[in-house]
């Protein structure tokens, strides 16, 4: 298990990972290779862009995508995307993530992280379980 900046040469075999990920229950998405490729290509197009990925056997099992965000007294890494192929699902891999991905933005001066899930989800347990808590200041809106 290798954790590491990504590379664009992982883009195609993280969009794989991201197609295995969210086609479960509860997403249920339906990403195509391009698009998932595309995603992960505009994420990573920012000179503020940051990813990182677990390698298992030359292949993606994991990865989180960002920007660094300025603000008047601090930076963060907003998340854009973040996954774990459900194959290694449950073996800490995410948590072990989350700890490189704080080690490496700190080396930046960059020591919060930021991201926005579905409420109701798995995923609300465990971003909280790795320290990240719900701000009830912030209202998300779209349009």
């Amino acid at each position: 298990m290798e954790f590491r900046a990504i590379k664009e040469s992982d883009f195609e075999s993280c969009a794989k990972s991201l197609i295995e990920t969210f086609s479960e229950e509860p997403w249920n998405e339906r990403w195509t290779l391009q698009q998932a490729f595309e995603r992960i290509d505009e994420l990573m197009a920012s000179r503020m862009s940051r990813g990182f990925v677990v390698i298992e056997n030359n292949e993606a099992v994991g990865m989180c995508v960002g920007r660094i965000m300025t603000y008047m007294d601090f930076k963060e890494l907003w998340v854009d995307e973040f996954s774990i192929n459900p194959k290694v699902q449950g073996q800490g891999m995410g948590s072990k993530l989350i700890e490189y991905v704080k080690t490496e933005i700190a080396k930046e001066n960059v020591n919060n992280m930021a991201l926005t899930t579905e409420r109701g989800y798995p995923a609300v347990k465990f971003y909280e379980k790795n320290g990240f808590k719900v701000k009830d200041s912030i209202i998300f809106m779209h349009n």
